[in-house]
């Protein structure tokens, strides 16, 4: 019996260690909370994480981290500056790869736990909320600006893909891909919003 179970916790070990640097092994190396980087364009803005209507976090004055409880509940981001329109985004709760170690494993109890608690879900590491002028002078300053951040969340994105590639072991070559295809989603949905923003932009 003690053979088996230490031939359990090897196999554990070999695929937590073929996950670290994505999503971990939920309770076993993630654990229950994790930590966001919240910032905004520009900086100086005060904001405030909600979840099912209850505030888990709050982030005064951006950039800042905040440690948030794991759950499959999506967070709402509400920030505010003077000068700004109050500008929100949504941290959405997505799973996080770990549950697929416990099916590996046979760990049914390790899924329950991580079910429970939340583990198995995760949110992105960092948010950017951009914060729209209360008004521009005109459509061209309005465009500059709206350029400027947008330029921005490419080469943000494309660093963070350099990084996923450049870390990436040959084994975990898969679970890279994921992470990578997650942030080009992500960098998408952020371009869409923004020029959603733009549009809606008042021109004095």
């Amino acid at each position: 019996m003690r053979h088996t179970g230490w031939t359990a916790f090897g196999r554990l070990g070999l695929l937590c260690g073929l996950l670290i640097g994505t999503a971990g092994c939920a309770t076993v190396i993630a654990g229950t909370t994790q930590e966001v980087f919240a910032q905004t364009e520009p900086a100086g803005a005060d904001c405030r994480l909600d979840k099912d209507g209850i505030n888990v976090g709050i982030v005064r004055p951006t950039p800042g981290k905040v440690n948030l409880p794991r759950s499959k509940s999506d967070v709402i981001v509400s920030c505010v500056r003077e000068g700004y329109e109050q500008s929100n985004e949504v941290l959405v709760s997505s799973f996080s790869g770990a549950t697929v170690g416990n099916i590996l494993l046979g760990g049914l109890v390790g899924i329950a736990v991580d079910a429970a608690s939340g583990a198995n879900n995760k949110y992105p590491e960092r948010v950017t909320v951009v914060m729209t002028p209360s008004s521009f002078p005109n459509e061209t300053s309005r465009d500059e600006h709206f350029a400027g951040i947008k330029s921005r969340i490419q080469q943000g994105a494309n660093a963070e893909i350099k990084l996923i590639n450049d870390r990436c072991s040959s084994t975990g070559r898969e679970l890279c891909q994921i992470e990578i295809n997650q942030i080009r989603e992500a960098r998408d949905k952020a371009l869409a919003d923004l020029d959603r923003k733009r549009l809606a932009a008042k021109i004095m």
